[in-house]
This record gives C-alpha cells, sequence and structure tokens, in this order.
C-alpha cells in the first residue's frame, strides 16, 4: 500500500463510520421539542408518520452531527475542571398528554450547595459568532431561533424560569453563555402547535403547506412526497398576499438603489484611478479613506469609512 493509498483508506474510513453512526433514521413516536421552532407544521407531521419517505441526510451532515458530540464532551470536561458541571446528561422528559419528547444537555447548578437550583443548559458548537443576547436567538430565523424555541419548552416543562445556552467556537474554543428566560406566551404557542401535530397525526391528515414556502428549501420531504412546487394553490391568495406584496415593494426599491450604487461606484473609482497617488482622505475625520491597489494587471480601489480617534 502506498502512502497515497493509506491516506485515502483513512479519510474514507472515517467518512463511512461517522456516516453509519448517523445516517439511520429516527421513528419519533412524539414531537421532539427540537423541532417545535419550525413554522411548517406539515414538516412536524411528516417526521411522526413518514420518516422514511424523507430524504436521506448524507455524509458532510453525519460528520457535523458528530462533530457537535465531539465538541459537547470537551465542554462538559472543561466544565469540570473549571468547578462546574452539567449534571443530569442527557436528561429525557416526555409530555404524554401533548405529545412532545426532549432531552436536555444537562442541568447546570447554581452553587456549590446540594440543595441549589438546577436549570437547563444546552451545548451547542458554532463557527462564527453566535447570539449574544436572547432578544438576538429570538429574532433569528434560522437555527438559532429553532434552538431558543426548543429551551422554551424545555423551561416550560420543567418548570424552570430560565436556562443557558453554552455556545462553543470551533476555531477558538472559547465560549459565549446566553440566558434565556421563560416566555409564558411563547411557551403557550409553541405547545398549541404540538397539540395541532398530535391532532393530525392521530387523523391522519396533513397541515397545510406554509403559504409563503419559507422552509421548504432543505426540508427531506421537499422532494419526495411534499412536492410544494406540484400543489395546486389559490391565484387569488397572491392577489391578496400583502406580506408578499410588501416584500416585492422593497425588493423594487431595493434593485433601484443597486443600480444607483452601480453607476456612482464606477464614476468614483474611475475618478480614483485616474488621479496620481495611492492613498487619499476626503472629508474630515467622518470621512473617507480611498487606497489605490494592484489587482492583477489592473488596479483596485478600497473604500472605507474613516472611524473617527477613540471609538
Amino acid at each position: 500500500m502506498t502512502i497515497e493509498e493509506l491516506a485515502t483508506k483513512i479519510m474514507e474510513a472515517q467518512r463511512k463510520r461517522r456516516h453509519e453512526k448517523h445516517s439511520q433514521v429516527y421513528e419519533p413516536q412524539m414531537t421532539t421539542a427540537g423541532s417545535l421552532g419550525y413554522r411548517c407544521e406539515r414538516r412536524l407531521v411528516y417526521a411522526r408518520t413518514k420518516p422514511h419517505d424523507g430524504e436521506p441526510i448524507g455524509p458532510e451532515l453525519s460528520s457535523i452531527f458528530e462533530e457537535g458530540n465531539l465538541h459537547q464532551a470537551d465542554v462538559r470536561r472543561e466544565l469540570i475542571d473549571l468547578g462546574f458541571e452539567a449534571l443530569e446528561a442527557e436528561r429525557s422528559f416526555r409530555d404524554k398528554t401533548l405529545e412532545i419528547s426532549g432531552r436536555i444537555d444537562g442541568m447546570l447548578a447554581l452553587s456549590d450547595d446540594h440543595r441549589a437550583e438546577r436549570i437547563p443548559v444546552e451545548i451547542k458548537s458554532c463557527s462564527g459568532t453566535p447570539p449574544q443576547t436572547e432578544q438576538a436567538m429570538r429574532d433569528h430565523h434560522g437555527l438559532y431561533g429553532r434552538y431558543f424555541a426548543q429551551m422554551q419548552c424545555y423551561l416550560f416543562l420543567a418548570s424552570c424560569p430560565y436556562g443557558v445556552f453554552l455556545f462553543k467556537d470551533k476555531i477558538t474554543g472559547l465560549w459565549t453563555i446566553v440566558v434565556v428566560h421563560l416566555d409564558y406566551t411563547y411557551a403557550e404557542a409553541l405547545l398549541k402547535k404540538a397539540e395541532r401535530v398530535r391532532d393530525h397525526v392521530k387523523a391522519g391528515t396533513l397541515p397545510d403547506r406554509l403559504a409563503d414556502r419559507s422552509e421548504c428549501q432543505g426540508c427531506p420531504w421537499q422532494n419526495t412526497i411534499c412536492l410544494p412546487g406540484d400543489a395546486e394553490f389559490d391565484p387569488l391568495s397572491l392577489v391578496e398576499d400583502q406580506e408578499l406584496l410588501a416584500q416585492l415593494d422593497e425588493r423594487d426599491d431595493l434593485d433601484a438603489a443597486r443600480r444607483r450604487f452601480k453607476i456612482l461606484d464606477d464614476h468614483i473609482k474611475d475618478r480614483f484611478k485616474l488621479t496620481k497617488g495611492d492613498r487619499f482622505v476626503v472629508g474630515d475625520e467622518t470621512g473617507f479613506l480611498v487606497e489605490k491597489k494592484k489587482h492583477g494587471k489592473g488596479v483596485r480601489i478600497d473604500i472605507k469609512r474613516l472611524t473617527p480617534f477613540g471609538e
């Protein structure tokens, strides 16, 4: 075996092992708390009733799941080294009436006293800067928003007033910890959603698709059994969709602004390309720095607003 063949064999073995570990189809008997952040209730019903009809996850996503597990184990060890500990690891719970299940990463004690209050802690790894506040999580329309919903469900069903997210940066290893407080109104809306999903599962029916199709991309059932692009719809619903109309109006305004930006950008940069020198300041301390740099056989113009001293 050559060294190149050995390298290939090791890489293939890792990919295969990680994919086999995380690619098995999960057959939930209840709605998972982590899925209640999705707006599309049809997706939640499919997850309960048609799990094998969804597109299987690929090797890359399987590896991401495995990385999350490895990072979580690292965080637990470091917490202990720092004098803290996520107790009751992988604490599971079920609400049989609402048919909700979940698994909390751990419970964090607020002090060393064995009688101290314990609150849920969720450990997540992330690339880049995570949300810094619970409001930022709540307002996020993607993964972090679903994390927020998951925690709200945990807090409500575990009767806890607050919990924390611990985000570990995959590059630096540093943590960002965000405190999340129980919002009864928000949590009750999630529980109502779980009730509707439960009732659809029992009746063998399906909720309507989301009209804006905002969560279709990436849904495992989009191209297998849901097929939103083939679904019949009422053309009048588009005529009366005020949210869609507002989005189109905003798009039109931004397109006009983009065209104006292109005209100004070309005019300004052409001027500096024909101005002797490499570095220019326009205006006072709140003006702009313009730099001329060689780029291949041409010239690139970089424009930045100056930052006032001390800011």
